[in-house]
């Protein structure tokens, strides 16, 4: 920012040596036009990086397109209809992953892989899994729970956990979703499975 003197801060007229150097200052901190940007398609997500002012800190700062929502993408999947209660069984529903999330992570962000059914069961959880068949290995460590009464996994006493040695996904492969344990009383209706993928792990 450009330190200007006035007359008013000063309480007398200014010099000709501080008018100069209040027009200097300006000419040192003005913000060069720019005229014909190019289009282009792509950016690199680890090399460019997009610019914001942040007010709480009073400063210009940089993000890079891997970490800001220009590379999110969310995806649900309805792994169960609505009236159709849960049960114990791998592979209820599949997933193909388009060109579009090639190269980017399952989140391990709190709140952003998640569960929902649609009748709430009773007594114990229903765990959902999501396992990535191409690749042979869970992609959470701690699976996504429904608690007894509850509706959905935001409300779990145990939040799932991504397994961020084994959550990058890559074009065509095939995410497969399990049901590990229901509840025993009454088994909930219904599940839908919902995943952020994001541009760095």
């Amino acid at each position: 920012m450009a330190t200007i003197v006035t007359r008013v801060g000063k309480g007398s007229p200014l010099s000709f040596v501080e008018v100069d150097a209040n027009f200097t200052n300006l000419n040192t901190d003005k913000e060069e036009t720019i005229n014909s940007l190019q289009l282009d398609t792509v950016m690199s997500a680890t090399a460019d990086y997009i610019s914001f002012y942040d007010t709480a800190a009073t400063a210009v700062k940089k993000i890079i397109p891997a970490n800001s929502v220009f590379f999110n993408r969310t995806v649900v999947i309805k792994v169960l209809p609505d009236g159709i209660p849960t049960t114990v069984t791998d592979g209820l529903a599949r997933f193909t992953v388009p060109a579009t999330l090639d190269g980017l992570y399952l989140s391990s962000v709190s709140g952003e892989v998640g569960a929902h059914v649609y009748a709430a069961g009773t007594t114990g959880t229903t765990t959902a899994m999501i396992y990535n068949e191409t690749d042979s290995v869970d992609m959470l460590s701690t699976g996504i729970t429904i608690d007894t009464g509850e509706t959905d996994s935001s409300t779990a006493a145990s939040p799932p956990v991504v397994d961020t040695d084994n959550n990058q996904v890559s074009t065509a492969d095939v995410l497969r979703f399990d049901i590990d344990t229901i509840q025993t009383g009454t088994a909930a209706n219904g599940l839908e499975v919902r995943m952020q993928f994001i541009g760095s792990a």
